[in-house]
């Protein structure tokens, strides 16, 4: 039977949203009949495809699916004809899903393996054709373009941010050779920057302009006109890149093979810095290949 009506179990972080979008473009397209419901993550939801139903996963009309020897709510629920579980550890809500109806349900846990990208992965865990590589938010982005540069030095916590003294070196740089400003971007999990010595340097330097704490929708119209982003492996990186901006992504801590943004690799420069400190001469190499980068767009 063609499924009608299918779910799709994703909360997590930005990133992880983001991530998970190829994946709910690829149910869509395998499926054209289906009405789709994403359980996501609240603050996400303007994220997610116009076509597709966003239900909070932490409303009290889920609780049951995350829990133990719970029922929905009478008249809140209709059991689904395939559901699509990616959780850290899905055994629970799988349980509560064939237990209260539905019919199939492919699941995968939360992480790839090593080396395998996490689309790919979720692709191959689920069954679905794996789709090209493409900005998946580009109708969020705003109409025209600036001639800015955007910089997120935090990535929600130190261990996965390279050092702030190479934003500054960067901004020196890509400001001499492009002429164009620099938005330095930081949201409230970024806050252990500001007790960097490196930090009232770079915010404070000619050209530079700083946007906190911006609504999602606001940053999406705001980040998706710029001509370049730069930055750490972050949920930031994955939506600039979702916006179709190119941009170039640190990696200090994590794999770039397992989590680069879903884009076209012309569009994207990957950065591997889990062994290695940045040269003078590797960051004047690195500007040249931004500047390159940025004249694609």
């Amino acid at each position: 039977m063609t499924p009608k009506n299918i779910l799709v179990v994703r909360p997590g972080a930005l990133g992880d949203t983001i991530l998970s979008l190829p994946l709910v473009g690829s149910v869509a397209r395998q499926f054209p009949h289906g009405s789709i419901t994403f359980l996501g993550t609240r603050r996400y939801a303007d994220l997610i495809p116009p076509a597709v139903r966003f239900q909070e996963a932490d409303s009290r009309k889920w609780t049951w699916l995350f829990g133990q020897g719970l029922e929905p709510e009478p008249g809140q629920y209709d059991p689904f004809d395939l559901a699509f579980v990616i959780l850290k550890r899905p055994a629970t809500v799988i349980a509560n899903l064939a237990r209260t109806g539905t019919r199939s349900v492919r699941s995968a846990p939360s992480s790839p393996p090593p080396g395998l990208h996490m689309v790919d992965y979720l692709h191959q865990a689920v069954g679905l054709a794996l789709p090209p590589k493409a900005p998946s938010l580009s109708h969020l982005a705003a109409g025209h373009r600036q001639d800015i540069i955007w910089m997120h030095p935090g990535s929600g916590g130190p261990t996965k941010c390279a050092p702030l003294d190479l934003f500054v070196t960067l901004v020196q740089e890509l400001r001499l050779a492009t002429g164009w400003d620099i938005t330095i971007t930081a949201g409230e999990d970024d806050a252990f920057l500001k007790e960097h010595s490196h930090w009232n340097r770079l915010v404070h330097m000619p050209g530079t302009t700083v946007m906190e704490n911006l609504p999602l929708k606001r940053l999406c119209e705001i980040l998706g006109g710029a001509r370049l982003f730069v930055g750490n492996d972050s949920g930031i990186s994955h939506l600039a890149g979702g916006l179709g901006v190119p941009a170039a992504v640190l990696f200090v801590a994590t794999d770039p093979a397992q989590w680069a943004p879903w884009v076209d690799p012309e569009r994207l420069c990957m950065v591997d810095l889990r062994s290695t400190t940045p040269s003078r001469a590797s960051v004047k190499d690195l500007v040249g290949k931004l500047q390159r980068l940025a004249s694609a767009r």
